[in-house]
């Protein structure tokens, strides 16, 4: 097993066919990926108690979600995986979270679906880059429809 140091952590939900992001500020965490064939990884984080609802809930219901960790620093781009909540626990002011994972293999990259409609789109040279990298670090409609299938598809394959 190898272990790395969680820098951030984004959750995505689904409830009614709307997916909801989920931002969740870290006072620390770990990552430990378990070396198997089927690539799961342990996520731990101490987060605020403000998230006990959302993750008991998760953790009740035994919900499958989308989580994005960004792993050993914060400039690297976030690796994606399946998860769900195994351990959510007080330890003093902070909550103590631990999910199992899986890492997604996507067929086409993020960066690659923002090149491909900004090509479809007719923009090019310089303003081909300078319009990758706003849509790329803003993450928006492009990085939600990623989302929408990647949540779609670990339904339909039953991860976890």
């Amino acid at each position: 097993m190898k272990s790395f140091r969680l820098c951030s952590l984004t959750v995505f939900t689904e409830a009614n066919n709307q997916t909801t992001k989920h931002d969740i500020p870290l006072f620390d965490g770990l990552i430990i990926n378990k070396e198997n064939p089927n690539d799961y990884w342990l996520i731990e984080g101490l987060i605020d108690e403000d998230f006990s609802e959302l993750f008991n809930t998760l953790k009740e219901k035994n919900e499958t979600m989308l989580v994005e960790a960004t792993i050993t620093h914060k400039n690297n781009p976030p690796a994606s995986f399946v998860a769900k909540v195994r351990v959510i626990r007080l330890i003093k002011d902070h909550l103590q979270l631990l999910l199992e994972a899986k890492r997604l293999t996507r067929k086409d990259t993020f960066s690659e679906m923002i090149l491909k409609d900004l090509i479809d789109r007719g923009i090019s040279g310089e303003n081909l880059l300078k319009e990758f990298k706003r849509i790329k670090k803003e993450r928006g409609v492009e990085f939600r429809k990623l989302v929408e299938n990647d949540i779609k598809e670990m339904k339909e394959k039953n991860y976890l």
